[in-house]
């Protein structure tokens, strides 16, 4: 994989129904090499999948949790099936040191200690931290009106569950209304976070690596985390893929950079130690695995509830 195979598969996960004449478009290549490009990743098993889930901010009392901890499993591969069980897991990685990773999301914070429970005694880690941090989609509630879902909304996002890419025309034969009807509704969808369409992404099918770097600040920076991942982002420019902060956790950030060698990312570790943090710890990540959790077993619920009704 290169920097554009990366940018494409960042840009899928935002939207999986992003047009590859718009990624032709982009990096000045023909739509054929870009769905060639797309292929590669998805017979090496970078990408699984093209999904849709429910928006969070359909979701009430929504959050997301991100904890990390040392495990002594000695069977790492089972130990992620295992973590990865729970209804509220979405995602478990394990990175180098036996140091795990896992992403979840509540409906209900009083949940969030038998979640630390189950997390400590099935993945054994003793020591687990833990981050609260806000739903990745940004938006302004008060600016959106009606974020309700009618019963073809729901139906919708059925249909693109596990190929979001089916074609609007697809769709509509399958729920009998016309593709104008399908076309409005999909659009009103995205456009207010109601959907997520995204990928399952496996770069570590890929020969590059991928780091989590634990970036611990000094207090009196705390307050300048935004600015400081946008410095970062400029200093580093696509080596970095995601960054985290947390209001439960004010001198933490993670960031994920990418780089072809250990030389790459030795250099980046350097230039993260010169700088004015209190630490910086860098972690590789060998392997991970998406799960599906409560918010999928939520939609199924409704669709249930909606086929009833009509039967």
């Amino acid at each position: 994989m290169d920097e554009i195979d990366f940018t494409i598969s960042l840009l899928l996960m935002a939207n999986s129904r992003t047009p590859y004449r718009q990624f032709a478009e982009m990096f000045k290549m023909s739509v054929n090499s870009i769905h060639k490009r797309v292929k590669s990743m998805v017979e090496l098993g970078v990408i699984k999948n093209f999904n849709a889930r429910l928006g969070p901010i359909t979701l009430s009392n929504y959050t997301n949790i991100f904890s990390f901890g040392v495990s002594k499993t000695k069977d790492p591969k089972s130990t992620i099936e295992k973590i990865g069980a729970h209804e509220y897991i979405y995602n478990v990685t394990q990175a180098s040191s036996n140091l795990f990773y896992i992403h979840a999301h509540l409906n209900n914070l009083n949940k969030l200690e038998s979640l630390v429970t189950f997390i400590r005694q099935t993945g054994q880690i003793n020591e687990l931290t833990l981050g609260i941090h806000s739903s990745s989609i940004d938006v302004n509630i008060k600016d959106l009106g009606d974020t309700s879902l009618s019963k073809l909304d729901y139906l919708i996002i059925q249909e693109l569950k596990d190929n979001s890419r089916k074609p609007i025309t697809d769709i509509s034969v399958e729920l009998g209304v016309s593709t104008k009807t399908v076309r409005r509704h999909l659009n009103r969808l995205i456009e207010n976070g109601l959907i997520v369409l995204s990928i399952d992404w496996y770069p570590d099918k890929t020969s590059e690596f991928l780091s989590f770097v634990q970036i611990y600040l000094d207090p009196s920076e705390s307050n300048e985390k935004i600015n400081i991942i946008n410095e970062l982002r400029k200093e580093f420019g696509s080596k970095i893929l995601f960054s985290w902060n947390f209001g439960n956790l004010p001198n933490l950030l993670i960031i994920c950079f990418w780089t072809r060698t250990m030389k790459e990312l030795q250099e980046i570790e350097a230039k993260l130690m010169s700088k004015t943090f209190d630490s910086v710890k860098v972690t590789i990540l060998l392997a991970g695995k998406n799960f599906p959790s409560w918010v999928d077993k939520y939609l199924e619920d409704k669709i249930n509830e909606i086929k009833t009704q009509s039967s």
